[in-house]
């Protein structure tokens, strides 16, 4: 098997929510080892998704084989295509790396979410990323009360609208240490962990609150810019 971006013998399908923090991981991921893949719209293949035993994203496919979550998506990434490394070679780094990665995907994660979807000037650009279309509102309406029911049930939505914002500012400040001096979490190669943290603050980033709590944060936006460019 030939480990040059691609896997020998077997294409890989994407099945990408382009405004998802873990598919914006993935598709990072993916494009960081040079790997080739098409990229599916999930709403064009929900029928699929779910015949094949789930209807979440990110998912990819090789040679038939469906793997969802982003971070079992990366360490099957990791071993069919190893170079560049996803993980620190010394045991306590990759240790650490797990640590930030779930940090990421799970701290920050839902903030972003509460930024989204529940806070009135992230819902309100929403309806328009569905589309008009019946289909469309149709989607909007599952996912909204989908997802305001994971922010409720993992306590962010119990919170008051200042707690919430104080929360945001702690992670935000310890993402700001971590990077410090930088360039990356661990120094000058980008890790999984990174590639989590990246996706999360620029979904983050892309929320009319976030993106104002962001403003003035140097080392963060620098961040974003630099594993976007890569």
């Amino acid at each position: 098997m030939r480990y040059d971006g691609c896997v020998a013998g077997k294409s890989i399908t994407f099945y990408d929510w382009p405004y998802s923090p873990f598919c914006m991981k993935v598709r990072a991921i993916l494009d960081y080892k040079r790997a080739e893949y098409r990229s599916v719209n999930p709403l064009a293949a929900r029928g699929r998704l779910r015949r094949r035993g789930t209807g979440k994203v990110p998912a990819i496919e090789i040679g038939g084989k469906f793997i969802t979550d982003s971070t079992d998506i990366a360490h099957a990434l990791d071993e069919l295509i190893p170079k560049p490394p996803l993980l620190p070679a010394d045991q306590r780094d990759k240790a650490l790396c797990h640590v930030l990665e779930d940090w990421a995907d799970e701290s920050l994660y839902f903030l972003g979410l509460y930024y989204r979807w529940f806070d009135k000037a992230g819902r309100a650009e929403i309806p328009a990323k569905f589309g008009r279309s019946i289909r469309g509102r149709l989607a909007y309406a599952y996912y909204l009360r989908l997802v305001l029911k994971q922010i409720k049930g993992h306590g962010t939505l119990r919170k008051s609208p200042e707690l919430v914002a104080r929360d945001l500012e702690r992670n935000l400040d310890a993402a700001e240490r971590l990077l410090t001096p930088g360039p990356f979490l661990f120094g000058e190669a980008p890790y999984l962990c990174d590639f989590a943290l990246w996706g999360q603050l620029a979904y983050l980033n892309r929320t009319p609150a976030g993106g104002q709590a962001l403003k003035g944060r140097d080392r963060i936006v620098a961040f974003l810019r630099r594993v976007g460019a890569r």
